[in-house]
């Protein structure tokens, strides 16, 4: 057995050495010079450099270990084409990575965002060959567009905004029944349940603990997916377990479901797609929501409370400006306001975002859908871009000399402060294709970071030197777009004094989107 393996791993070396030689051959001198992988394994070395260290993969190429390259970026899709130096620095490695000669069935632009055209497409494992065949063209189209629709501010994200908040309320209520708390081990739960809540009601497959555990069992298998490595079926069979619940689940749909849910569904009937494979689609929904937001709220609660003085400005903002309260029969009554929240608390936002900023690690991609010269380089039909957002996040040109540092009141409107461009604020994408889902993940963050700020004294407990401080994690590597910490932060919960009571969440008035500095 252990021979016959090694006969096919040689052979896979040797394949793609000659793989990798006759490519070499046919390089057009214009094109940006290939990187030769950390992995000296030419063809599959890259790929196994990502899977290995995540996006900090690209920090590799970047820094000390190989050749880089600093290609003044053009503001591709917005201000007609002009250009602008030093928006972003572009890796490229397309000849060995990325070098797929795809039929182009886009139009317009030269650089085409290939998220509307691939990654709403299903995995092919995934559904049957009749359903992949269908979920092409005009349908595809059309699910994109009102799954934009259902996540667009207005009455129906409202709907589920308040379902979520809800929902993270009553998690809040109940971390202030315990003496410690494991800060990411109570994000990952919160936001799968009040994100599940969200889209599909109070009856949401994820109520079963067993399912839940098996939503992050599959997300952690999801790279041997791509790479049918995962001999075991670990990953399949926790995949399983969240199809069957959710195939229960569409048996019946409550009539608490979102409309972003009703409309996904009834596009995909619409569209002649077998009921057997709608829940399955519906599904990946689910796997697609939590990894970056999980994160995204561990490291903002890691930002504020490692930081007195600005959570104590934090909580004096949202006193001032998002929370009313009422004494009635004895007994305290407080209402969060989540619009006066999402548009008249510009230090908790900001905050929020400079976490983000200093955390991403993710890539933003295109796809070159003619020959495109740009700035003496040419890129080729059929290749795929990929735009490292830390170049841009950590420019000194773009934020300044203190770029490197944590700065919470940078995103803070100010009469002297430049404007950001969309485009040098990169966590959702890249202007003008952004994540729709936006508004509903930072409402939920805010959300959840206001609660814990108002109602709860968060105080770390151990840590390496024993102190008890808000001591920095070590990282674990992966695919993620923000890193997980290798080991949880555990804290002692202590309910704050002027907070006791009951307390409710409310929607509000202002209809306003939330002021991202993406868009």
């Amino acid at each position: 057995m252990y021979e016959s393996l090694l006969f096919i791993l040689v052979g896979v070396v040797v394949i793609a050495y000659g793989i990798d030689f006759i490519l070499g051959q046919l390089d057009d001198p214009r094109e940006p010079r290939r990187i030769r992988p950390k992995i000296r394994v030419p063809i599959i070395g890259h790929i196994l450099g990502v899977l290995h260290y995540g996006f900090n993969y690209y920090e590799l190429l970047r820094y000390g270990y190989f050749p880089k390259y600093w290609i003044p970026a053009a503001n591709l899709g917005t201000q007609s084409g002009r250009r602008r130096r030093d928006i972003c620095s572009w890796h490229f490695e397309f000849q060995s990575l990325h070098h797929s000669r795809q039929q182009d069935t886009a139009t317009g632009s030269k650089v085409q965002n290939p998220l509307v055209y691939s990654f709403l497409k299903i995995p092919a494992d995934v559904i049957g060959s009749d359903a992949h065949a269908l979920f092409d063209g005009v349908l595809l189209e059309s699910f994109s567009h009102r799954t934009k629709e259902a996540l667009t501010p207005g009455p129906h994200l409202d709907v589920q905004n308040l379902r979520m908040g809800q929902q993270i309320l009553l998690h809040v209520t109940e971390m202030l029944r315990e003496d410690h708390v494991d800060l990411f081990e109570w994000a990952k739960h919160s936001i799968v349940q009040a994100t599940a809540a969200g889209l599909y009601g109070a009856h949401h497959p994820f109520r079963d603990r067993k399912v839940e555990n098996a939503l992050w069992t599959w997300e952690e298998h999801r790279p041997s997916h791509m790479l049918g490595t995962d001999f075991l079926r670990t990953g399949y069979k926790a995949r399983d377990t969240v199809f069957e619940a959710f195939r229960e689940y569409f048996q019946r749909i409550p009539d608490d479901a979102s409309f972003l849910v009703q409309q996904r569904q009834n596009v995909m009937r619409e569209g002649g797609i077998a009921e057997e494979d709608t829940y399955k689609i519906q599904a990946t929904l689910s796997n697609a929501a939590y990894p970056n937001t999980v994160p995204t709220l561990f490291w903002t609660i890691f930002e504020i409370y490692s930081r007195p003085q600005l959570l104590d400005d934090i909580r004096q903002e949202l006193h001032d400006n998002a929370v009313s309260r009422a004494s009635e029969k004895g007994t305290n009554e407080f209402v969060l306001d989540v619009a006066a929240l999402q548009t008249a608390c510009p230090v908790l936002l900001s905050t929020y975002q400079e976490t983000q900023r200093t955390r991403h690690a993710q890539v933003a991609w295109r796809m070159v859908t003619e020959d495109t010269l740009l700035d003496g380089h040419v890129l080729k039909k059929g290749n795929y871009l990929q735009i490292p957002v830390r170049p841009t996040h950590e420019s000194r040109e773009v934020w300044g000399p203190r770029a490197a540092a944590f700065d919470p009141y940078r995103f803070v409107p100010g009469k002297n402060k430049p404007k950001i461009a969309p485009s040098s604020f990169m966590p959702w994408g890249s202007p003008p294709h952004l994540c729709p889902a936006r508004q509903f993940a930072s409402a939920e963050i805010l959300i959840a970071a206001a609660l814990l700020v108002l109602r709860v004294q968060l105080t770390p407990v151990g840590g390496r030197r024993g102190g008890g401080g808000w001591e920095q994690p070590a990282l674990r590597s992966g695919t993620p777009a923000l890193p997980r910490p290798r080991r949880d932060i555990r804290a002692k919960v202590t309910p704050r004094e002027g907070a006791r009571g009951n307390w409710s969440v409310v929607i509000g008035r202002a209809k306003a989107r939330i002021s991202l500095a993406s868009g």
